[in-house]
């Protein structure tokens, strides 16, 4: 991330798309927006609602063993807790986001990552990507897959299950810099907590204090 930003690229890159896109008249496109902003927003609550709604009713009726409802709450937690605490830190992070940055249409000087939590700057609301995180906060899933493997090996592979958070982290973070939203390094930053959070907990639901394998029947 400091690499990206300091070495200039993050600038470089966000001045192509500020001139590609005519100082961001694509904020308002259809399909950014509409499509890959909102309805993007919307898919990622549909779906964590339908698993939430299986996991919920898998603990009153004999839909899923034992061990898949293990798997099915450590998504729900994973995904929802990768997004929270994204969004927290939105809140309390200081850098602004393109369109906000003097010389891309805004009036705020830029802010760089050793003052990310300086004191006497405003919140951006901007680091790091939260539309970015609805999708990298899948990285779930290939955890999931990496348990379910383990008690079905016959399962396909589980590194295939890594694609669907880098997908739509990537497709929601390309959006949102076309709009001017974000900047490279925002969506680095989403995609390396989210991995960050989906693994810590992934040790902390099934490996933890199971150093010679993995046991979920407990």
């Amino acid at each position: 991330m400091v690499t990206f930003q300091l070495s200039g690229i993050d600038e470089w890159l966000a001045t192509k798309l500020y001139i590609y896109t005519d100082n961001w008249q694509s904020k308002n496109n259809w399909w950014l927006d509409a499509v890959a902003h909102k309805g993007g927003r919307y898919l990622v609550i549909i779906v964590m609602l339908s698993l939430l709604s299986l996991t919920i009713v898998s603990y009153w009726r004999a839909l899923w063993q034992p061990w898949q409802r293990k798997i099915g709450a450590y998504v729900c937690v994973a995904t929802l807790s990768a997004i929270g605490i994204v969004s927290f830190l939105k809140g309390v992070t200081t850098l602004p986001c393109p369109w906000d940055i003097q010389g891309f249409g805004g009036d705020r000087p830029p802010v760089y990552l050793y003052d990310v939590f300086a004191s006497d700057l405003v919140t951006g609301h901007c680091f790091p990507a939260g539309h970015a995180s609805g999708g990298y906060a899948f990285f779930s899933l290939y955890f999931a897959a990496k348990v379910w493997r383990c008690k079905s090996p016959q399962s396909s592979s589980y590194n295939l299950w890594f694609l669907p958070g880098a997908f739509l982290g990537t497709i929601f973070g390309i959006d949102q810099q076309l709009r001017g939203a974000h900047f490279l390094s925002h969506d680095i930053a989403s995609a390396l907590i989210c991995w960050g959070v989906c693994a810590l907990l992934y040790w902390g639901f099934f490996t933890r204090g199971e150093p010679a394998q993995i046991d979920i029947n407990h």
